[in-house]
């Protein structure tokens, strides 16, 4: 007995339509009628009356039909009356891939059974759609060229293959088979369209945010032409700042020279503005785009800085470590539905479309006020001007986002603050301190080299060894100092200045370098100070070998000392080395002896008669 006993096959159904419904309405008219013809037996005077009244009322041509129809209810019922008129395999194919198809397969019977071919090119057509085909011709196409390849290589004629070739596309069975399969081929040809199309979308709501908890990073362009100072046109970019739960936008524009484009410090100085000024304060979370300009892994380092310098009053840390709250997330590459800040681009640039001069996002379909010219150029300062104006009234438009309720990003800023919300504030200096570049950097007399340039404070002068220093990137180049910090404890040590240097002859220099004597002198007078005086090294000689016991294990090596007894051979040597000795000192105090004897009277006879008198009377 077999494993498995095929019962029954499931196929599609065919959904009901009007049509259906009247059918089955004019069904049960026909059967509540029939069921009072039938309550009437055969052979009573007055049924054939009755049966002639029914095929009257629905239009049949003889009474003959309405008998008919009655044995077809009492074998059927209900549902035999609704299906009169229609295919018994109504719904189904009548033929799988096509009337042509199916004569071509069975004019080759050498080529197989038709329906197994019919199969192999439903298989084909499905992996066509598969592979990206654009529409049913070029899928049918494709599925022929195949299915042909694959009889070739199998050795049947070619000219069974060339009129499989020359059949017409059966539309109706390709769509058919497109309609399951034709968006995995999209996905590999048409990532955007199956974004927009087809994958379903995650429903978020910020309803739950208070202002700051999580603010989106973008730049667009701002779509007025306006003049540089060397008189060339230009469209500045905005770097805006949103947050999600008011829908407050912090812009910042940058007018750039040619060529150039927003960089790193642009975006860093941007950020820092707006965590000083913005009413919904220091982001407890960024969500940011995958722009080069934001991708700096010192914005995050950033994030460590400011925390450790609020002392954690702002809970940050990099993504692996934080909480849900409190990270940087990167938005996904093309993925504009998960940028909450686009849609306010296109709420903003509503507003920017009063300018008189905007040209719109596209640059190359511009809105010109005249035939023949080029585009109204505006004064940037103006621009600039008129642009926070219009972010005023922006802020106090209502909105029909899902969590705005129709509210303004200003009434939604009350909202939260009348909640108990406060904004939180960063100083200048600590952002300052936090978006900076930072680099180890070796101290000489005093003076630390950086960026080309000699710095100099008089703190350096008593440190010895490599410091920390830290260049305030948002605030270049207007900020001229560089932070030194104690690598070990990240405390700041001083802000040295820029080196000046002044004339050989020049008085300045004598008096500033006998401040810096003076100076130097009361820093190390500070440390001597700090430190609580210098240490008597004299005073401590000896101090560790009389702790740590020197004398007594020296007393003890001596008194476990062994006396090692030299050999006859070894005693005979030494008493044979002491006479020579002894014998070769003789012989050296015979020499001197002889040395001086004759010294002294070379020396007599030299000498005069009042000499060797005195020499004569003991003198």
């Amino acid at each position: 007995m077999p494993d498995h006993v095929l019962v029954a096959q499931l196929v599609g159904a065919r959904l009901a339509t009007e049509a259906d419904f009247a059918r089955v309405n004019r069904a049960r008219m026909l059967a509540h009628r029939l069921a009072g013809l039938l309550a009437v037996p055969d052979g009573q005077r007055g049924r054939r009356e009755v049966a002639k009244r029914i095929a009257a009322e629905f239009g049949f041509k003889s009474f003959q039909h309405v008998y008919r129809l009655l044995d077809l209810y009492k074998k059927g019922g209900l549902m035999a009356l609704a299906r009169l008129g229609q295919r018994r395999d109504r719904g189904q194919a009548r033929v799988l891939v096509s009337v042509a198809f199916e004569s071509w397969a069975a004019s080759h019977p050498e080529l197989g059974e038709p329906a197994a071919l019919a199969e192999k090119m439903m298989q084909l057509t499905r992996a066509a759609w598969v592979g990206g085909a654009a529409g049913a011709m070029q899928a049918w196409l494709k599925a022929t060229a195949a299915l042909a390849k694959e009889l070739m290589d199998a050795g049947h004629a070619r000219e069974a293959a060339a009129q499989l070739l020359s059949l017409p596309c059966p539309r109706r069975f390709v769509e058919a088979e497109g309609r399951k399969f034709r968006v995995a081929g999209l996905a590999k040809r048409d990532g955007k369209a199956v974004y927009d199309r087809h994958l379903a979308p995650v429903p978020r709501t910020a309803a739950g945010l208070m202002p700051g908890d999580v603010v989106c990073g973008d730049i667009s362009p701002l779509d007025i032409p306006v003049a540089r100072k060397d008189g060339s046109v230009a469209y500045a970019r905005m770097i805006a700042w949103h947050d999600v739960a008011t829908n407050w936008l912090h812009v910042d524009v940058v007018l750039l020279d040619k060529g150039e484009g927003i960089r790193r410090e642009h975006v860093a100085a941007s950020f820092c503005r707006m965590c000083e000024t913005a009413p919904f304060g220091a982001p407890r979370h960024l969500y940011l785009d995958n722009g080069s300009e934001y991708k700096w892994e010192e914005l995050i380092q950033a994030w460590v800085q400011v925390a450790m310098l609020t002392k954690h009053a702002l809970r940050v840390d990099l993504n692996e470590l934080l909480p849900e709250q409190a990270r940087v997330t990167r938005s996904i590459p093309f993925h504009p539905r998960g940028k909450r800040i686009e849609g306010r681009f296109g709420n903003l640039h509503q507003h920017l479309a009063w300018w008189f001069g905007y040209v719109g996002g596209n640059r190359m379909a511009k809105k010109i006020t005249t035939m023949g010219k080029g585009v109204e150029v505006s004064d940037f300062a103006l621009v600039q001007e008129w642009l926070q104006l219009t972010l005023e009234d922006y802020h106090t438009t209502p909105q029909q986002a899902e969590h705005m309720k129709g509210l303004s990003p200003m009434q939604k800023l009350e909202q939260a603050r009348e909640a108990g919300w406060k904004k939180a504030v960063i100083e200048r200096e600590i952002l300052m301190l936090a978006f900076a570049d930072r680099e180890m950097r070796k101290v000489d007399r005093g003076c630390i080299n950086w960026m080309g340039r000699t710095w100099f404070h008089d703190e350096l002068m008593t440190i010895d060894g490599r410091v920390e220093v830290a260049w305030p990137r948002i605030a270049a180049p207007e900020y001229e100092g560089l932070i030194v910090l104690d690598p070990r404890t990240q405390r700041v040590i001083c802000v040295a200045q820029p080196q000046v240097p002044v004339g050989l002859l020049d008085q300045a220099g004598a008096k500033e370098a006998a401040r810096r004597r003076k100076a130097f002198r009361l820093l190390v007078a500070d440390r001597e100070r700090e430190a609580g005086g210098a240490l008597d090294g004299a005073a401590l000689a000896g101090v560790r070998a009389k702790a740590l016991g020197l004398d007594e294990t020296l007393a003890a090596v001596e008194a476990e000392a062994v006396r090692i007894e030299p050999s006859p051979e070894a005693q005979q040597l030494r008493q044979k080395y002491l006479e020579a000795m002894e014998a070769r000192l003789k012989e050296t105090t015979r020499r001197a002896a002889e040395r001086a004897a004759a010294e002294n009277l070379i020396r007599w006879a030299e000498e005069d008669e009042d000499t060797k008198a005195a020499r004569a009377m003991g003198f």
